[in-house]
């Protein structure tokens, strides 16, 4: 039975002298004392695994040189703010940064992005619009959520189509007999004059409200230094539906 050839580890360069791996190298068969060098490949300690650095092999030194490693990370130009994924090893050219600009407004001063005055009031402005809008979005759901109505202690429907039918029953000289309607916890309750004049009331009373509690969180959130870590989730007429959608969500 034949002995198997003997190995010895060996690092693996690429086309450039960086190192990429371990490989091994065979014993040569009819020259035992020497081994058989894949190509690419260097006899030395494999270098010492550093954070975004690679190693490259120096023959001269017979020693591993070490240089920034960013290949895949994304760097941003500081002239325009535009990414560009890093290929190369080497220190970044002096146009880049690894730092990525807040916004299309930020300009770089050599070490940090930031805003003039005007680019800064127009940044918190663009902010406060897309809050506002977040806010009438609470409010319109909010509104349409459903109404709690006290002399039955129960939660009705106060979507767009069940305000229509609302209405059309109040066209009605007479409602009709033994009609019942449907409550958002999908019981039945008798719809009468009486509790279609407290819901009517109700769905005016809980609309207003609303409106001022959103034009309330708009004059907070204007006045706030970051607009967009504004809380508006206070004070709605349906916040108790509201959170249970959100807990159930």
């Amino acid at each position: 039975m034949s002995e198997l050839p003997k190995t010895k580890p060996v690092c693996q360069l690429d086309a450039d002298g960086f190192y990429l791996h371990q490989t091994v190298a065979d014993q040569d068969p009819m020259q035992p004392e020497n081994w058989l060098i894949p190509a690419g490949c260097i006899e030395a300690e494999p270098p010492e695994v550093k954070p975004e650095q690679a190693a490259k092999w120096q023959p001269e030194k017979k020693a591993w040189q070490y240089l920034p490693d960013y290949r895949g990370k994304t760097a941003y130009r500081t002239d325009n703010g535009q990414p560009e994924t890093m290929q190369i090893v080497g220190e970044l050219p002096a146009y880049l940064t690894l730092i990525a600009p807040p916004s299309e407004l930020h300009q770089w001063n050599g070490k940090a992005w930031t805003l003039s005055k005007e680019a800064a009031a127009a940044v918190k402005a663009e902010q406060q619009a897309e809050m506002w809008e977040r806010i009438k979005a609470k409010r319109a759901q909010s509104c349409h959520a459903g109404i709690y109505i006290n002399s039955i202690k129960k939660w009705m429907h106060s979507d767009l189509d069940s305000r229509q039918q609302y209405t059309f029953l109040r066209t009605l000289n007479k409602l009709p007999e033994d009609l019942v309607w449907k409550t958002l916890d999908n019981s039945f309750v008798p719809m009468t004059r009486e509790l279609l004049d407290e819901l009517s009331l109700k769905l005016i009373a809980d609309e207003q409200h609303d409106f001022q509690n959103a034009e309330r969180h708009k004059a907070a959130m204007l006045k706030a230094e970051n607009p967009l870590e504004y809380d508006y989730s206070s004070g709605w007429s349906a916040a108790e539906l509201m959170d249970k959608e959100v807990q159930h969500g």
